[in-house]
């Protein structure tokens, strides 16, 4: 008998521990649970009791808890709003163990769930909330990049117009640069990136004329320049992995130089306009790698057509 009287005790202490929580939300298959108190960890099952009947209509598996809130799988049965939950067994790790005293929440995501107004609504706080290894709006940030060019210019040799057509080769090349960027944050889509960067402009070729690049056949031109670029970049997603499109120019200055291809005393800055695709991967909430890539178009004059396709990829802060 006195055995029989603490299982009793037992049951409805247990039980009422398990009552506290309550169903908040239903959608797809989940429920959202307000867990009062009660503390529970991703595994645990319990019963869904009917608030009215108070039957037992259905299985749930906590997958995912935070703050005083968590979001459970339905694995048997249905949920509904209002329902109460109750451990599978007296034994089982699963039991709600009651707080001494709940835990203050001042969490961001606890306020949006304190203000949406619907069950889907809270529910859809959670689900985007849930995931807080990395940032879902632009912030202000900077880095350092790492570039590499492949190189293209086609200059105008000419030997002698009233015997010989100008000739036109085709120089290639690659070259490196590096350099740092601040980027300013406009709209919740739109930033502005000022970038620094010391890069090289290589590029070298054959021509058919005996004379055409100073003497020689062999046709080149290996610059460094100076430069800087504004850059305007429209995001089109802020997940994890954000990716943007881009427009921007930048204003070059030679700081060395040597060329057969061209006339050495011309080269001293250029202004060249870009169009530039990419995306950063957030590593965190505060750093990511971002990469991209960009063609870089020179104005034509008459003795020279360049342009210039670059890789960058670096490591940013925000």
């Amino acid at each position: 008998m006195k055995k029989s009287l603490t299982l009793l005790c037992l049951s409805l202490i247990l039980s009422v521990s398990a009552l506290a929580a309550e169903v908040t939300a239903v959608k797809n298959g989940r429920v959202m649970v307000k867990l009062q108190g009660a503390e529970v960890h991703p595994g645990d099952e319990f019963f869904l009791i009917d608030s009215v009947t108070h039957k037992k209509i259905g299985i749930i598996r906590i997958k995912q808890t935070k703050e005083d809130r968590a979001v459970a799988d339905v694995i048997k049965g249905r949920g509904a709003t209002g329902n109460t939950l109750q451990a599978k067994g007296a034994g089982s790790a699963s039991v709600a163990k009651s707080k001494t005293a709940p835990k203050a929440d001042t969490s961001r995501q606890q306020e949006a769930l304190n203000r949406a107004s619907t069950p889907d609504e809270e529910a859809s706080v959670f689900d985007k909330a849930r995931d807080m290894s990395f940032l879902r709006t632009l912030k202000n940030s900077y880095g350092v990049l790492g570039q590499y060019g492949m190189d293209t210019m086609k200059p105008t040799i000419k030997e002698n117009p009233a015997i010989n057509p100008p000739e036109q080769p085709e120089l290639k090349g690659t070259g490196l640069g590096a350099g740092g960027f601040y980027e300013w944050v406009l709209t919740r889509n739109i930033t502005l990136r000022g970038l620094g960067m010391l890069e090289q402009y290589n590029v070298s070729g054959q021509t058919n004329k005996n004379v055409g690049c100073k003497g020689s056949t062999h046709c080149s031109a290996n610059i460094t320049y100076l430069s800087g670029y504004a850059l305007a970049k429209y995001y089109f997603t802020t997940n994890q992995l954000r990716t943007w499109a881009g427009l921007g120019g930048g204003f070059l200055i030679a700081m060395s130089k040597s060329a057969t291809a061209l006339d050495e005393n011309q080269i001293a800055t250029n202004q060249v306009l870009t169009i530039s695709a990419g995306g950063e991967y957030q590593l965190n909430r505060k750093t990511f790698i971002p990469f991209s890539v960009e063609y870089v178009y020179f104005p034509p004059s008459d003795t020279v057509t360049a342009n210039a396709i670059l890789f960058r990829v670096g490591y940013g802060w925000q």
